[in-house]
């Protein structure tokens, strides 16, 4: 079969089995599941995957779970409980038994933490990359006063990884403006005045290693666009895609690309979230690219700090 595929396919069925795994995360699944999704065989999918991904199938499934229970445990206000179930374990025990397996802490003592070995590396390594791209001065556009409290309809994103391992954030600002053309295009095609072109990381900032992020660009429609959705998955059936819960977010417009807002942005999250100004419902924070000088950055919030 691989004799019959070109590159870009074979590494696409590894993308969409990624996909597969981050969008059912609290979901039980079994490589057959994915596999079958994608119309190949279980031992394909398997070696495939490894070959492109550079680690099993089930063992990113683990640690991406893991990952991002921990990003949980970082900027969240659940119990211990509510996030084993929410990265798809049985029981707590289950889950505290691998937590504390892959970071040699339990999830009780790894929440205590105030700075995470690769908090500190990861904002160095980005910082250093996005120096050009702004300076401190755009600081005091960072605070909560700011922030205007919205709610979201439960949407669908449409995405292509731009970038994955190695120097996942230059990789993103090197290549963003060609996946910006396409779907700015689609929200013209399509006539889709509710969506938005958005930017982020499916992996858990800091927890993470910087060398492993797979950051994302893509199209976020609201689920109501029935038509769309069926327009997009016929003709954009490569694109992997992503189940947003609407809900309760925090708005902040910046006036400033995407680059720029990245590294504040996350001390913004992490100083109010360690703070408990507010705590955040899921990982899925992003920014929203408005123009070459302007960005909204999204934050899912906890109902209670609503």
């Amino acid at each position: 079969m691989s004799a019959l595929l070109s590159k870009e396919q074979l590494e696409n069925f590894a993308l969409q089995g990624l996909s597969y795994a981050d969008d059912h995360v609290s979901d039980p699944f079994n490589i057959k599941d994915v596999s079958e999704r994608l119309g190949i065989s279980y031992s394909y999918f398997y070696h495939n995957f490894t070959e492109y991904m550079g680690e099993p199938f089930w063992h990113y499934v683990k640690r991406h779970r893991l990952e991002l229970a921990a990003g949980l445990l970082r900027h969240s206000g659940y119990n211990i409980s509510e996030i084993s179930d929410h990265c798809g374990y049985a029981t707590t025990a289950a889950f505290s038994k691998a937590f504390k397996q892959h970071f040699k802490e339990s999830p009780k003592d790894f929440r205590r933490i105030i700075i995470l070995p690769n908090e500190r590396r990861t904002l160095q390594i980005t910082e250093g990359i996005t120096a050009a791209f702004g300076s401190e001065a755009f600081g005091g556009l960072f605070s909560y006063e700011r922030c205007e409290k919205i709610k979201l309809p439960d949407s669908i994103l449409y995405y292509s990884l731009i970038s994955r391992g190695q120097d996942p954030v230059a990789e993103m600002i090197a290549r963003m403006t060609q996946h910006y053309t396409l779907f700015k295009k689609m929200q013209t095609l399509y006539d889709l005045p509710q969506s938005r072109i958005i930017t982020g990381t499916l992996d858990a900032v800091p927890v993470t290693d910087y060398e492993k992020l797979s950051m994302f660009a893509g199209i976020h429609i609201p689920l109501s666009a029935t038509a769309a959705h069926q327009q997009l998955q016929q003709n954009f059936s490569y694109l992997m895609t992503k189940r947003i819960t609407g809900g309760n977010y925090l708005k902040l417009p910046v006036p400033m690309d995407f680059a720029t807002a990245g590294v504040p942005m996350y001390n913004f999250i992490s100083m109010n979230c360690k703070e408990g100004i507010f705590k955040m419902s899921g990982n899925h924070f992003f920014i929203s690219l408005n123009g070459p000088s302007y960005s909204e950055i999204f934050i899912p919030l906890l109902k209670k700090h609503y």
